[in-house]
């Protein structure tokens, strides 16, 4: 047997989905059986340096966090090619769905399911053929290499902002007229500690009663944290702790380019970094991943990666994903709405927006964002008291001040108009002008006025 292609064989089995992890996971390649973390995974996911435990991924959070199903709002299939490394060739497809009715449990962006979300994966692993030899090193017949995998999991929001996820997976490796099975289960938790902030953990490869030799399946911890900094920029961090083999830290970021709001037509940058202890001897840019992503449309998404591996070489990864039966967040619509700032929303006699004034402002504008076709009027008024010229320019800042607000929060300024009407349209009579009465409070405001186009 060839022992240089027998090696790359096992390194490429843990890099891909084998029974060990060689970059990825774990370098006591040999009896132990599926990997801590499916490197099958996506390519999104590669090109991060697998950091994304905290990273909800639709149907491929399967593959590292099930709790992350929670948040599955589409049907979604996946096809996932990892090649590159010898005559090594995976396959892998995932496919999820949210179950029961529509739910916030993803947040105020989109729709889970009720009951969560289920998915499922099946993989395949061709690493090739090799050279077969007897014990006196007479060459016999030529031998396959391969693995089989599959996995089902389900996961679901328990509490507010907590959710939990359970996968059950199974792995056939095949080594000539050997074969080698495992059974495992994975359990995760995903927590949104602030808006942009998720947390997660998971607890991989549990022994379901596998018997591999003497061997036992390499568990372990992994913990990440993911911050959407803003609507273009993803910072996220993993970390692995696994049972008597190979620890890591994984750090990555995805930039995205394009119309992040329309879904569609959006380029995405990525790259991540992989520190292992002990650290393995393979030299070149061991640790250092890169990748591209490019949404089409809002159903279809095409990723690439590639994951230098010193010596042996670059793995390279392609995912095409395609959503379907999205579940849209129910519109609320915003048209006939109005809303009244009142002179307690603004500093003193100034045009200066107060906390509470922007916070009015900001329980409208998402209903903005979620009907494109309705616009804004914002009009201004004031009190008797003050001369007419005075009264007039004041009511023409502070309207001013609540469009620059609405356009800073995301709003486009062709769907804003600006009017400032001083004290000519009171909403109550005044009766007299030395002092701030009942009548000249209700008079001093600014009206947001929503209506259709």
């Amino acid at each position: 047997m060839k022992i240089s292609s027998l090696s790359l064989a096992i390194i490429g089995a843990a890099l891909l989905c084998g029974r060990a992890t060689a970059a990825e996971t774990d370098y006591d390649a040999g009896a132990k059986a599926l990997p801590l973390q499916q490197a099958a995974g996506t390519a999104r996911a590669a090109a991060m340096a697998s950091a994304v435990v905290a990273v909800p991924q639709g149907s491929a959070s399967l593959l590292w966090n099930p709790a992350g199903l929670s948040r599955l709002n589409c049907m979604e299939a996946g096809l996932h090619h990892n090649t590159g490394l010898g005559d090594t060739v995976q396959e892998t497809f995932i496919f999820g769905m949210p179950l029961g009715k529509a739910e916030a449990a993803c947040g105020e962006n989109c729709k889970a399911g009720s009951l969560g979300g289920i998915a499922a994966s099946f993989g395949y692993v061709d690493h090739g053929s090799f050279d077969g030899m007897d014990a006196l090193g007479v060459q016999t017949a030529d031998y396959k290499a391969g693995d089989f995998s599959g996995s089902a999991g389900w996961g679901m929001e328990l509490l507010p902002k907590l959710s939990g996820g359970i996968v059950l997976k199974g792995n056939q490796s095949r080594f000539g007229q050997r074969s080698y099975n495992a059974f495992a289960a994975d359990l995760g938790v995903l927590y949104n500690l602030l808006p942009s902030l998720d947390l997660g953990v998971t607890y991989s490869n549990i022994n379901l009663g596998s018997k591999i030799g003497t061997s036992q399946l390499t568990a372990g911890w992994r913990l990440g944290a993911a911050w959407a900094v803003d609507k273009h920029l993803l910072l996220a961090a993993s970390g692995e702790l696994q049972n008597n083999a190979m620890n890591r830290l994984q750090l990555g970021g995805e930039y995205l380019i394009g119309n992040t709001d329309g879904k569609a037509n959006i380029l995405a940058l990525r790259a991540g970094y992989q520190l292992n202890y002990p650290e393995p001897q393979l030299g070149g840019l061991t640790g250092l991943t890169l990748g591209l992503g490019y949404t089409l449309t809002r159903s279809l998404a095409l990723d690439y990666a590639m994951v230098p591996v010193g010596e042996l070489g670059t793995s390279h990864r392609l995912s095409l994903t395609y959503k379907f039966n999205c579940r849209e967040k129910p519109r609320t619509a915003a048209a006939g709405r109005e809303v009244v700032l009142e002179d307690s929303h603004f500093d003193f006699d100034k045009a200066t927006l107060r906390p509470e004034g922007m916070a009015a402002l900001r329980e409208n504008v998402q209903l903005l964002k979620e009907n494109p076709k309705e616009v804004v009027k914002v009009s201004g008024y004031t009190s008797r008291r003050g001369t007419e010229e005075y009264n007039q320019k004041l009511s023409e800042r502070r309207a001013i001040a609540v469009t620059e607000f609405l356009i800073k929060e995301g709003i486009a300024p062709g769907r804003i108009s600006t009017a400032g009407y001083g004290e000519l349209r009171p909403a109550q009579y005044e009766a007299t002008t030395d002092k701030d009465t009942a009548a000249a409070k209700a008079n001093k405001r600014v009206v947001f006025t929503v209506t259709v186009n």
